[in-house]
């Protein structure tokens, strides 16, 4: 296993309309926090999109971007590397998955979304034409085409390949969409019954035993804020940061785990750095793991 990571700053918040999280890479790269890892990390680009649009009218500006990270990340998979992209809003899991699943064709894609949110609204749907609200919709061949056809026309993911962690705040029609797909979703509720150890495992077990290769999409919002405020958009009752530390051992020790992104931080919210320190925290687990 490669003891690097591939870092892709994605300094973008205008699928968001919070232009807070566009900040997010630069401040990593320049982190203490993010330098103790030292030559382990290599930020191989820095993505900024081209115009400040905001809502729909932010969508070329959007595919724009994505269709750079797609090629970024097809590139690493091409050359057996791990990456991780760090945003930035969640726009862009369309750019770091529709890259990683054309590249990997014929072989199949599974994906963790460990996220507050379902992020699975159409451009019909959507309540606020923000696209950070459509990512995963767009990855299972959903909405605009402009969205879903990104590098390559076929959906990237099948829903029997993707799981959801932590949900707790969402509209009745991307909940809706996600359940007639059948897509595996484990609501807070369900996370505060079985304990996130157990969901996790049984997550590992859906994406690892249905795909060739899977990735996480962590939203850093699926972390409770009193431990993670630097995020986009918060919601309380979420995930505890030290559950999910050691949850993520049962996919990092998987050789099928073929890359990462961590997104919708927002350092102007971050209260003592805590949120910058998770994410230093969260890499070094990804790389100790890939050094053994």
């Amino acid at each position: 296993m490669a003891n690097q990571i591939e870092l892709i700053g994605y300094a973008c918040g205008i699928g968001a309309g919070i232009h807070e999280c566009s900040e997010g890479p630069a401040v990593l790269q320049s982190s203490p926090y993010l330098k103790e890892l030292g030559n382990a990390l290599h930020w191989n680009t820095i993505l900024t999109p081209e115009h400040t649009t905001e809502g729909v009218k932010a969508l070329k500006d959007v595919v724009s971007i994505n269709t750079k990270l797609a090629e970024t990340t097809a590139q690493l998979v091409a050359q057996n590397k791990f990456f991780i992209t760090l945003g930035g809003d969640h726009t862009c899991a369309i750019g770091t998955w529709s890259g990683v699943a054309t590249a990997l064709k014929p072989l199949s894609l599974g994906l963790v979304w460990i996220d507050a949110h379902l992020d699975s609204h159409t451009d019909e749907t959507t309540p606020s034409g923000n696209i950070h609200g459509m990512p995963l919709a767009a990855l299972l061949g959903q909405g605009n085409a402009a969205l879903t056809d990104l590098l390559s026309p076929n959906p990237k993911l099948l829903p029997q390949r993707v799981c959801i962690v932590g949900a707790r705040s969402f509209e009745p029609e991307e909940q809706q969409l996600l359940e007639k797909l059948g897509v595996r979703i484990f609501y807070i509720e369900e996370i505060a019954q079985r304990g996130l150890d157990k969901v996790l495992q049984e997550a590992h077990s859906i994406v690892s035993d249905n795909s060739d290769f899977y990735g996480i999409s962590l939203d850093l919002d699926a972390v409770d804020p009193e431990e993670a405020p630097g995020v986009g958009t918060p919601e309380s009752h979420g995930l505890h940061e030290t559950a999910l530390l050691n949850g993520l051992q049962y996919f990092i020790q998987d050789p099928k785990l073929i890359g990462a992104e961590i997104v919708e931080f927002n350092p102007e919210r971050d209260k003592n750095q805590s949120t910058e320190i998770l994410i230093a925290k969260l890499l070094k687990k990804f790389l100790v793991n890939r050094e053994e």
